[in-house]
């Protein structure tokens, strides 16, 4: 044995030798362990993982049900299940949704604000928050959200659509027109829009204009009622009494359960009988003729 090997030996028994070397194979066998694990930790989804999705799919089955049958509190209380699970963007949205269905506004704006924050590209969830806060009459935000919509997706009709009517209902008749109008330019078969851009026209008191895309929306609608009774108003706002008659008969044979028309339809022709009945105004009366201006008195020559 060489003499260092010697001295080692000498230094370091052969149970000690045998000790370092049983450690240094446990720290190796230690280290495949750990490896091991944060392998099946990448590839194998943990079990908890797995009934936690489970319990996801289970709630999400149970609130879409309780909606499809109007159950508001049990859908309520199963979608908020799946927000606690998993509060990711697409749940907040939903749970917004069925508040919103329930007429519940305020938790409706909070829940479609949590999504927004959990997800600044859910789009989707910046129309359903805007039609939120019309509900509340809180046009401006909800302008707001539409053009945040817009901005990033300039094509997307609805947002257009739900910022019309925003702008509509708050007296910019401007914003509506040019939102209504650019809904047309794609298609100018949208009834919705012509519906809208009407009631603007007629509102600015533009009524050619208005007469014009109710005219187009009857068109497309012939059993609409409400078309027919929106035009009346606007022949009777422009004289043709007659006419706005007609409209209002034709709205009241469409839906004879339409309150409102009947009631215009009488109002017409009550102010029509009261017209026909009034004697004809007498002609007026001729032109005082003015005295010829007094001649002065001739002058005396002498």
């Amino acid at each position: 044995m060489p003499d260092r090997l010697r001295l080692l030996a000498r230094i370091f028994p052969v149970r000690l030798w045998n000790s370092c070397f049983t450690i240094n194979v446990a720290l190796r066998t230690m280290k495949k362990i750990l490896y091991l694990i944060a392998v099946l930790a990448l590839f194998a989804p943990p079990v908890v993982h797995a009934q936690k999705k489970e319990e996801v799919q289970k709630f999400g089955r149970e609130g879409m049900e309780a909606q499809r049958n109007k159950n508001w509190p049990k859908a309520i209380s199963a979608f908020r299940k799946v927000v606690e699970l998993d509060p990711s963007s697409q749940n907040w949205e939903n749970l917004g949704i069925v508040y919103r269905n329930a007429g519940n506004l305020g938790e409706a704006i909070k829940a479609f604000t949590s999504a927004i924050e959990a997800d600044a590209d859910n789009v989707s969830a910046y129309g359903n928050r805007a039609s939120a806060l019309i509900g509340q009459r809180r046009y401006d935000e909800a302008i707001q959200d539409c053009t945040e919509v817009l901005n990033r997706q300039p094509d997307n009709v609805n947002a257009r659509r739900t910022r019309a009517y925003a702008a509509s209902s708050k007296g910019d008749w401007k914003m509506a027109m040019d939102d209504y109008s650019a809904i047309l330019e794609s298609n100018h078969n949208d009834a919705e829009a012509l519906k809208g851009r009407a009631y603007v026209f007629k509102q600015a008191k533009d009524n050619d204009k208005a007469l014009e895309d109710y005219t187009a929306l009857i068109k497309l609608r012939p059993k609409d009622g409400h078309a027919y009774l929106d035009r009346s108003k606007v022949y009777e706002a422009k004289g043709d009494t007659a006419k706005a008659i007609a409209d209002a008969d034709q709205a009241v044979k469409l839906d004879s359960k339409n309150a409102d028309a009947q009631n215009w339809k009488n109002y017409l022709e009550a102010k029509q009988k009261s017209k026909e009945s009034q004697p004809p105004p007498l002609p007026p009366p001729p032109p005082k003729t003015s005295a010829p201006p007094a001649q002065a008195a001739p002058t005396k020559h002498p």
